[in-house]
């Protein structure tokens, strides 16, 4: 069950950028636990109702997807074998599944993450036998970070249990400006796939 908080929508246009780190390997033994020297981060460029995320790491480099919050509309921008593929995502691949995730606003400290002077709140789900504790911050939408939407501020502090554990997100900057539009587009020479065609493509060339 989750609760909603009230709060006010102020549009943000600037970067955000968290680091992410393991902090279990799960229920995948395959998955070694994260190297303290392997950059691990999350990027996240908005303009009011647009934003570009970059998911970067050491090991795998960049990913990066468009996203239209008012439509709810994803792309994924992948480059392949020096081909560029523009893959619209549906709605149920493009966001995710917090339904198992519940918060509880908990009075506490109060802690400068990142920039953003942060509040505490509770994390509970049903695969962690402790609660966690999270930061937000009222400055920025929630919607923003591109995870929880109802929560009572941007996330600065989270967790996200993943297929091969869990994993922690911190807030290491924030950056108010306005990015120029052309960072939210297509590039010119991207191929627009859905992920049904895109998959035939990769096993065709296989």
């Amino acid at each position: 069950m989750h609760l909603v908080f009230g709060q006010s929508e102020k549009p943000f246009s600037g970067e955000l950028i968290y680091k992410v780190t393991k902090v279990d390997s799960g229920s995948n033994p395959l998955q070694p636990a994260n190297n303290e020297n392997e950059e691990t981060k999350v990027i996240i460029y908005a303009k009011d109702s647009l934003l570009k995320i970059v998911n970067f790491s050491a090991q795998n480099g960049f990913q990066e997807c468009l996203k239209h919050l008012t439509k709810n509309k994803s792309i994924l921008l992948l480059n392949i074998n020096k081909k560029g593929y523009a893959i619209r995502m549906k709605q149920d691949e493009s966001i995710m599944n917090d339904s198992l995730y519940s918060f509880e606003k908990k009075c506490g400290f109060k802690k400068n993450i990142g920039g953003l002077k942060s509040k505490k709140i509770i994390l509970r789900h049903p695969k962690i036998k402790n609660e966690l504790t999270c930061l937000y911050s009222k400055k920025i939408a929630p919607k923003y970070a591109n995870t929880f939407e109802e929560l009572p501020g941007l996330p600065t502090i989270y967790y996200l249990i993943l297929e091969d554990g869990l994993y922690r997100y911190q807030l290491e900057s924030y950056n108010s400006y306005a990015p120029p539009l052309s960072m939210f587009m297509i590039p010119e020479d991207y191929q627009i796939v859905s992920m049904e065609e895109f998959m035939e493509i990769m096993n065709s060339e296989e």
